[in-house]
């Protein structure tokens, strides 16, 4: 699971950018607390990924009511919107690290 140049535009084309900016701070909430969340179930010693943060989202995400209703306004009915979405998300919250050269 990871958001990619290609994933980015075509949420960008279908106006998932704006879904983004109009509830920032209801989105960085939903991340945080899945990170949270996330810290409970995994062992101990075991660090949370990106990926356990990115199921626990998708699960909030699928009924919140501002997410369905750019779905059926756009007319989408693919799911793989939901997952990139929460990608899209999370990493607004947490920024992946420029890659480095060696």
């Amino acid at each position: 699971m990871s958001l990619d140049t290609e994933k980015l535009h075509k949420l960008k084309g279908k106006g998932f950018f704006e879904v983004y900016q109009a509830y920032p701070e209801k989105w960085k909430e939903m991340v945080d607390t899945a990170k949270d969340y996330a810290g409970t179930c995994v062992s101990e010693g075991e660090k949370v990924r990106i990926g356990d943060i990115v199921e626990i989202v998708k699960n909030a995400i699928k009924i919140d009511p501002e997410f369905e209703k750019h779905l059926a306004k756009k007319g989408l009915m693919q799911r793989y919107w939901l997952t990139w979405f929460a990608e899209y998300i999370i990493e607004q919250v947490y920024p992946q690290p420029e890659l480095a050269d060696n």
